[in-house]
């Protein structure tokens, strides 16, 4: 069993955390950079006494369990790893029990933060609830085992592609710019919800904790960071997908700005269901004028993650790397108060350069 754990650690779980670094990262930046111990604390209690707040946990729980599910699955599909499906040739008992490890180590996020739960559930004398959370856990762990069990046992299957989605996008004639949202909506749903659920989280935590202490606007600043932050599982899902399904498209006679204006449009489309909730949740004595300008900040550090992207020879390392100390950059500029539109304009300048210089010389590394 150790074995084949270990083969499940160094081409599923690295992967992972190596692919999802960012988004752990804008997770732990949120949760602990913005709310202080007693504040975790009161948030947990409150949920662990209201049935439907802990439904409502349970719900993000098993959506992030689906996510790790779908990423692992993807990966047993890649031609590279279909030496994994020599698992069936370990004894059963030792191959489900690797299984459940496996699962176990990719919903880590997810169950630290219910241990934290039991605590104080167990200080709270809160019994019910902490037999929820425990029978929760079990069943996804044991859920996404039995998932892979079932996959590795038909190593050439062939999945229905005919889902509802793509019936309905069928119907309709999609523009240039919706290929890869209508690619998000029929491909990667789990992750679009995901992503988006996350974002505007994001977003509704730090518009309602504006107005709670001696906060500036720069709170919202940050929050604007946090979000395109989000967005960059999306950059390199679009570089994926007009690399494999549209990269005829650099034959086409498109000029350099019809080809950003489409890329550009994109990212704001996706980016309609935050501009919903800032609109929404609105603090006292911020401008809808600012408003815009944080929507244009998070769209250029979005359009400029994009077309990084297309920068060949730069290992994943060396990119995650470049993108966490960018981050901190863009937070220390920020709480320095320099104009948020003023770092726009530079990020959509960089990105132009960029484009012009690598996107005809790009290829993807497989």
């Amino acid at each position: 069993m150790k074995s084949l754990f270990k083969i499940f650690n160094l081409t599923i779980i690295r992967e992972y955390y190596r692919q999802n670094a960012v988004f752990i990262f804008a997770i732990m930046m949120f949760a602990f950079g913005f709310l202080q111990a007693s504040e975790h604390i009161a948030i947990i209690k409150q949920i662990l006494r209201s049935q439907s707040l802990i439904l409502l946990l349970f719900i993000v729980w098993v959506l992030h369990a689906l996510k790790v599910v779908l990423f692992t699955l993807r990966l047993l599909e890649s031609k590279s790893n279909e030496f994994l499906y020599h698992a069936r040739l370990f004894p059963s008992l030792k191959r489900f029990f690797a299984l459940c490890l496996l699962q176990f180590s990719l919903i880590q996020l997810t169950f630290l933060y219910s241990l934290a739960m039991i605590k104080i559930g167990v200080e709270e004398n809160l019994w019910g609830a902490i037999v929820a959370i425990i029978i929760c856990n079990i069943f996804l762990i044991v859920a996404g085992a039995v998932v892979y069990e079932y996959r590795l046992q038909r190593p050439n299957s062939e999945r229905v592609t005919n889902k509802p989605i793509e019936r309905l996008f069928a119907k309709f004639q999609t523009p240039a710019y919706l290929f890869f949202i209508r690619y998000l909506f029929a491909k990667q749903p789990v992750l679009l919800l995901l992503t988006k659920l996350f974002t505007c989280m994001v977003l509704i935590g730090v518009c309602n904790l504006y107005p709670t202490d001696e906060y500036d606007e720069r709170l919202l600043s940050l929050g604007g960071i946090l979000v395109a932050a989000g967005h960059t599982v999306f950059c390199q899902q679009y570089y994926y997908f007009e690399t494999k399904y549209l990269s005829f498209t650099k034959n086409l006679p498109f000029t350099n700005l019809q080809r950003l204006w489409r890329y550009g449009l994109a990212y704001f489309l996706l980016l309609l269901p935050e501009i919903i909730v800032l609109v929404r949740n609105l603090p006292d004595g911020v401008s809808y004028g600012f408003i815009l300008l944080l929507i244009i900040f998070s769209l250029s550090l979005i359009f400029l993650n994009h077309h990084v992207q297309y920068i060949n020879n730069v290992s994943d390392d060396a990119f995650m790397q470049r993108l966490f100390f960018s981050g901190i950059l863009f937070l220390l500029l920020i709480m320095f108060k320099i104009p948020i539109i003023l770092l726009a304009i530079i990020n959509f300048s960089l990105a132009i350069f960029v484009f012009r210089k690598h996107y005809l010389l790009s290829e993807f590394n497989t």
